[in-house]
């Protein structure tokens, strides 16, 4: 019975994990927006924090994320090309089905609001709104040429995306194309370029550590205004995963596929 169990917990640990590493690789969608959706967010930085004894819980959800980041890689370049409105309705639902489940996490009920607790709202609210609207990404040519230089880039590129992975709200992808590296960390998964995939992965480790760490400390001593914090975070990411209104058979798409994602969401979440 115990055996049957601990392989349940494997197999939907490495799903979760899978939709982790497919939401990293999207362009204003977070992986710990998914990692709290999905009920590992608390564990996951706990087992960040304590990684000797979480040892297992990490390789099981890291190879589920590895899994995700290269199945994601191919399946998301079409789905983009030829569905980008549907493909952003469903995780735009996937995030809003959650929000329950940020709530309960959050531990609110029952408390009363604090004025603190707004106010972290609005100003993560208006970060990522900031980040969306008012700043221009600029794409550039993937890096192809394995360099010293590259290296570096690559190490600080992957420190800096995977700190905003485990942020709920902030899309690693995202800043990675704020600083012009998301299509050479694309390249790098595509391409199989092993020299540049061990630059990212520890850059990425370096990264989670530290962003762990000093989200462990607010967690803990500040929870409810840390879950305000991200409540404002994914609040906000849901309005900048906005695509407009789609056209010709892309909108009973769009809708189905939302509705598909919010109940997703909604069942996959963390009751």
């Amino acid at each position: 019975m115990a055996d049957n169990m601990s392989k349940k917990f494997d197999i939907a640990l490495l799903w979760k994990g899978a939709l982790f590493g497919v939401a990293n690789i999207i362009p204003g969608v977070s992986g710990g927006t998914i990692a709290v959706i999905t009920g590992v967010y608390d564990e996951f930085m706990n087992a960040i924090a304590h990684f000797l004894r979480q040892w297992r819980f990490l390789l099981i959800y890291f190879a589920g994320a590895a899994l995700g980041v290269v199945g994601g890689s191919f399946t998301l370049e079409t789905l983009f090309e030829h569905w980008p409105g549907p493909t952003l309705f469903c995780f735009m639902g996937f995030i809003l089905g959650g929000i329950p489940c940020l709530l309960k996490k959050g531990e609110f009920k029952g408390k009363s609001i604090r004025a603190g607790w707004i106010v972290g709202f609005i100003l993560a609210f208006a970060l990522v709104i900031v980040l969306s609207f008012f700043i221009d990404p600029s794409e550039t040519a993937a890096i192809r040429e394995f360099s010293s230089r590259t290296a570096l880039l690559l190490f600080c590129g992957g420190a800096l995306a995977s700190s905003a992975m485990v942020i709920p709200g902030i899309s690693g992808s995202f800043l990675l194309l704020l600083i012009g590296l998301y299509t050479t960390f694309v390249g790098a998964v595509t391409d199989m370029n092993i020299p540049m995939l061990i630059c990212i992965m520890a850059g990425v480790a370096a990264g989670i550590l530290l962003t762990a760490r000093i989200l462990g400390f607010f967690l803990s001593r500040f929870h409810q205004g840390t879950y305000a914090v991200i409540l404002g975070l994914v609040v906000a990411s849901v309005i900048a995963l906005w695509p407009g209104i789609p056209s010709g058979l892309q909108i009973m798409a769009s809708i189905g596929c939302f509705a598909a994602g919010l109940a997703g969401g909604y069942l996959l979440a963390d009751k």
